[in-house]
Order: C-alpha cells, then sequence, then structure tokens
C-alpha cells in the first residue's frame, strides 16, 4: 500500500503541475501554488483510501478455518451438540 500511495503522490505532482503550466501558456490563467497542493494532496488521499479498501476486500475473500475443528464454524450452536 506504501508503494501505491508514494507513486500517486509522485504522479500526481508531475499531472498537477503540468496541468497548471499548460493552462498558464494557454489562457494566461495562474493557478496558485496553495490549490495545486490542494489537488496534489487530494488525489493522494483518494488513492490511499481505494488501495486500503482494495486491500482490505482481497483480505476478506481469503477463507481461513477457525480452530480446524469442525464444531467451531460460523452459525454453529454450542448448546445443539
Amino acid at each position: 500500500m506504501k508503494k501505491a500511495v508514494w507513486i500517486a503522490l509522485v504522479v500526481s505532482i508531475v499531472v498537477v503541475n503540468l496541468a497548471a503550466w499548460l493552462v498558464d501558456q494557454f489562457t494566461g490563467v495562474y493557478i496558485m501554488m496553495f490549490l495545486r497542493i490542494t489537488l496534489i494532496f487530494g488525489v493522494t488521499l483518494i488513492t490511499a483510501i481505494f488501495v486500503g479498501s482494495y486491500a482490505l476486500i482481497s483480505k476478506m475473500d481469503e477463507e481461513r478455518p477457525l480452530t480446524g475443528h469442525a464444531g467451531d464454524s460460523v452459525g454453529s450452536d454450542k448448546s445443539e451438540q
């Protein structure tokens, strides 16, 4: 997860600054550094949320036995035995 967030941070720094430079060149509108930093932080935070969610969902799909005994399955009641 750390690697994906770092990659997203670097990519968002490059893309946001490149887009701001292109906007400045073609329209003459300067995008302030505060707005750029906010966009970079937003993209990085959203990426961290999605990567964390994906990691949790992929872990949830793994099936693990509880203790190895047949009576310990989820939904079984000890009073029925």
